[in-house]
């Protein structure tokens, strides 16, 4: 009977630190103050030709860091920027844009 308490209590223990370790979005939103130059305070950009972060799907966002990361996709800024990170602080950026409500409104016309 103790054994099995032992086992349990084991068990629990390393189940509450695999879960702790989790994607931090809280951390992914101090790691983003260096994207918003680019990508807008929220993740919402104000250039077209840069992609709005913002409620954009967790695994995609993963994905495409580590892309960069890899440099299987190559943009020489972005590079730059996500070479340094470490997986959690990828995992943790991108956490935080997906749980970014997106704004929609209506949209503005291009000039003519």
């Amino acid at each position: 009977m103790r054994i099995s308490l032992i086992a349990v209590v084991l068990l629990v223990a390393f189940a509450g630190a695999a879960w702790a370790a989790g994607p931090d979005p809280k951390a992914g939103e101090a790691i983003s103050i260096q994207c918003a130059a680019c990508h807008g305070n929220s993740g919402m950009s104000v250039d077209n030709n840069i992609p709005n972060l913002a409620g954009q799907h967790y695994n995609y966002l993963l994905e495409q860091l580590t892309a960069y990361k890899q440099k299987t996709r190559n943009n020489p800024i972005m590079n730059e920027m996500i070479g340094p990170l470490s997986q959690q602080q990828m995992e943790d950026i991108a956490a935080y844009y997906a749980n970014i409500p997106i704004r929609t409104g209506p949209s503005t016309p291009s000039p003519k």
